[in-house]
């Protein structure tokens, strides 16, 4: 569960624009003073809370728990490329969500009740292994009921994203979503490794399948909570806008061209990782032999080290701008996927030091990209711009794993030699990636240029 394998960009760090001011149909100046703290405090909490049901089911970048469930369900490598595919559907569901927010106002609404409906799914889900349906139909009504949470995740992630950009004083977007991302990470790391040894004390009982109902059990309860905070935050308020067609409604905020240059080198980046990002836990699962609580562990050191990190990025951005902190970053990802390809069931040495660096260099490209994407996104349409942006990224990541679960496919139970080095089976999308992201730094410090 390292974030070696985490190249989306998250709802949960995503972060605003600094051209939200008076200008913008909903700003902070429309709050009082003591209802912006009081906003930013309960996010936080929220954010914490939250991330307890986001760390265990993968509700956004997938979790070695949502890999493990699949594979208990008789998942194959083509299905377990399909569920790095399935967010796409939630980046469709966007555009009914920045609709919604346009010609109703209301982002509190939309965010509450399909954050809640699309996490409550779980208690659905983890009741599929006492069915006693077969393998068939259990796997159906989980892609199906997992693409129906993913769709009222992506509704809720996107209103969200426009609340946050209004509640965020400019001044201070690094740093406070560097502290947000670094308590989340507290709430991740806690919650990852009890969820691990729960399934592994289960496992060794022969009863993994009432460890993944009480772990997502515990998910669902935490997505009340969450709920609860939501419902108290405030929210600047927001104007509806006028309905000037559908072609406007899609189309104004691509001949932004600082916008459309983002979009197109944030689907790049989509397409490189996520051709390999929905296999790392599967990697460690089965060709690695690794337990769930020391797969977890692995995810846990990558959490400790964004704590130091998380924030200080922030301020790197705050101080020195996006162009630098984000392509180095990038860069210091490249060669992430080696600490999995070097690993072994008895040496993991590779991987932890994999797992190390991870900390250091996701928080910069995953905070980075949240900025950046408020930053450029165009403030009178930020809603549907956000939804754009997913749409297309998403489609990146849905191109990348259909091609990766093929590929998967294709390369089990196979060995290629590079040189000296032996890559088996999924290693090989491993060494794809690495190419990928080499390719990407020269796009990153070209698109980025002007962010300081």
């Amino acid at each position: 569960m390292t974030s070696a394998n985490s190249t989306t960009v998250q709802a949960t760090s995503v972060q605003p624009t600094e051209q939200s001011g008076s200008s913008l149909p909903g700003n902070t100046s429309s709050l009082v003073p003591s209802e912006v703290r009081r906003g930013l405090l309960i996010s936080i909490w929220e954010g914490a809370i939250a991330n307890i049901h986001i760390s265990i089911t993968g509700a956004i970048g997938g979790s070695v728990f949502l890999s493990g469930f699949a594979l208990l369900l008789g998942a194959n490598n083509f299905q377990l490329g399909l569920l790095g595919a399935l967010p796409f559907i939630g980046q469709m569901f966007q555009f009914l969500s920045a609709y919604l927010e346009a010609r109703f106002a209301n982002r509190r609404a939309i965010v509450l009740f399909s954050a809640l409906a699309g996490r409550l799914v779980w208690a659905l889900l983890l009741c599929l292994p006492f069915t006693g349906w077969p393998a068939t139909w259990q796997l159906t009504v989980f892609f199906v009921a997992l693409g129906f949470s993913y769709g009222l995740n992506g509704m809720a992630g996107n209103a969200w994203m426009s609340w946050m950009s209004d509640l965020v004083p400019p001044n201070r977007r690094g740093s406070y979503f560097g502290v947000r991302n670094t308590v989340a990470g507290i709430s991740a790391m806690v919650s990852v490794y009890l969820a691990g040894l729960t399934l592994d004390h289960f496992r060794a009982q022969g009863a993994e399948a009432h460890g993944y109902a009480l772990i997502f059990g515990v998910a669902v309860l935490a997505a009340f909570g969450a709920a609860v905070l939501i419902a108290r935050q405030p929210e600047p308020p927001l104007q509806p806008q006028p309905w000037q067609g559908v072609g406007s409604f899609l189309f104004d905020p691509l001949r932004d061209t600082a916008f459309r240059r983002f979009t197109v080198l944030a689907t790049g980046w989509a397409l490189v990782t996520g051709i390999a990002a929905p296999f790392f836990n599967a990697y460690g699962l089965t060709t690695l032999q690794l337990d769930f609580s020391l797969l977890a562990l692995t995810g846990i050191v990558t959490s400790a080290v964004a704590l130091f990190f998380s924030p200080l990025v922030g301020w790197l951005m705050d101080r020195y701008g996006y162009r630098v902190v984000v392509t180095a970053c990038v860069m210091g990802t490249i060669p992430l996927p080696l600490g999995w390809i070097l690993s072994t069931p008895d040496n993991i040495l590779p991987l932890w030091l994999t797992s190390i660096f991870s900390g250091v260099f996701w928080p910069g490209v995953n905070q980075g990209l949240g900025n950046l994407l408020m930053e450029r996104a165009p403030a009178a349409q930020r809603g549907v711009a956000v939804a754009i942006f997913s749409l297309l990224t998403g489609l990146g990541t849905l191109i990348a794993s259909l091609i990766g679960g093929a590929l998967g496919q294709v390369l089990t139970g196979t060995t290629l030699m590079l040189g000296p080095l032996a890559v088996h089976g999924l290693a090989a999308l491993f060494v794809i990636t690495m190419i990928g992201r080499m390719a990407m730094v020269g796009a990153f410090w070209r698109v980025l240029a002007g962010n300081r």
